[in-house]
């Protein structure tokens, strides 16, 4: 239920920012068509209500691929994705479990991690509650995954390896914040 309201915000979210792109776009072909003389854009002119319509049903579109792609999906509903690089992105759902692939075919178990922190396409987790005080670290770039049975093995590793300490791990939320930080990602995009 919380996807389909989701979806239906995100429709409407996107027709509301395709009419204010429509309307600029228009607004700048029609300072064009008054300064130049390029037919094309004169002939556009004949058709006010019809360019602005196709321009608006051509950045609606386009709105709504990217709102799916893996930059622009950000998840629907009540399940939340932060896309991190290399075709791997870290999910949650209810805002309580948060998990990643290891296999980018999703073939493999997912991984539930607790908080985490991002570093050079590296995240550095402590593993869910059900693996008490594990740790690990998986490399997008190479899919490479080190596990740590305890704190002091990973605060080593990390301390050789230029990685986050644990006190720099944060929650899901707190990531997703901070990558949808900029406020103009929230207002330019869907």
């Amino acid at each position: 239920m919380f996807t389909l309201f989701h979806f239906i915000f995100m429709l409407i979210k996107i027709a509301i920012q395709a009419t204010v792109y429509a309307t600029l776009t228009f607004i700048i072909i029609y300072v064009v068509s008054q300064t130049t003389r390029i037919e094309i854009i004169k002939k556009w002119m004949n058709r006010k209500f019809l360019t602005w319509w196709v321009t608006g049903l051509i950045y609606s579109i386009g709105l709504f691929f990217f709102a799916f792609s893996y930059w622009g999906n950000h998840g629907l509903g009540d399940s939340a994705r932060l896309p991190v690089g290399h075709g791997q992105a870290i999910h949650n759902v209810d805002g309580v479990r948060t998990y990643f692939y290891p296999d980018l075919k999703k073939s493999y178990k997912q991984l539930h991690i607790n908080d985490f922190a991002l570093n050079d396409n590296k995240i550095c987790a402590e593993l869910s509650k059900e693996n008490v005080n594990k740790y690990l670290v998986f490399n997008f770039k190479t899919s490479e995954l080190i596990e740590f049975q305890n704190q002091q093995d990973y605060k080593i590793y990390a301390s050789k390896n230029d990685l986050p300490e644990t006190t720099e791990f944060k929650s899901f939320q707190k990531n997703y914040h901070d990558f949808y930080l900029p406020r103009w990602k929230f207002y330019l995009l869907p």
